[in-house]
């Protein structure tokens, strides 16, 4: 089982820098998109036995100047509630990034928010947002980090999801 779990966590890192790639014959350095693959621990923020692990990516693309819109889709194993077991959640997102989009190496801070849903047991709609910084080592490579804030999808507390990762663009 643990095996499954370790070519799904390569799989999700790697798939997202694929589809990712520069705008063809611009003149200056300004990529549309930003694809990335994580891994996330969280816990609940009113209880501090409940924590689950888990893994995804993700895909943002600049709508104007600074400002993007994104989605991802993660996995994630309950430790606190057995009965949930494994869990899905997928969300769209805008984002806004505070470096500029020529800058092709150093950090690159942003905020999101936004909307979702949780599989498979209940389909039910959840809000998040969070904070975090990319820091791109080269034009194309980055290191993702991330935490999020939003609801339990089986119960009624607010959960912090911390989220590290690569990132391509």
């Amino acid at each position: 089982m643990k095996r499954v779990w370790f070519s799904l966590f390569v799989v999700i890192l790697i798939a997202p820098g694929l589809t990712a790639h520069a705008q063809p014959g611009a003149t200056e350095f300004q990529d549309r998109w930003i694809a990335h693959g994580f891994f996330a621990a969280g816990s609940s923020l009113a209880e501090n036995n409940a924590g689950f692990i888990g893994g995804g990516g993700g895909v943002e693309a600049f709508i104007w100047k600074r400002v993007t819109a994104g989605a991802d889709a993660s996995g994630f194993r309950d430790n606190y509630y057995r009965a949930v077991g494994t869990f899905g959640h997928v969300g769209a997102q805008v984002g806004y990034h505070f470096a500029s989009r020529e800058k092709t190496r150093g950090v690159d801070p942003f905020i999101l928010f936004g909307v979702g849903s949780f599989f498979p047991k209940e389909s039910r709609p959840a809000v998040h947002g969070g904070a975090g910084l990319t820091y791109w080592f080269q034009r194309h490579i980055g290191a993702r980090a991330e935490f999020r804030v939003g609801e339990r999808p089986y119960g009624d507390n607010i959960d912090g999801v911390f989220r590290v990762g690569i990132a391509f663009r």
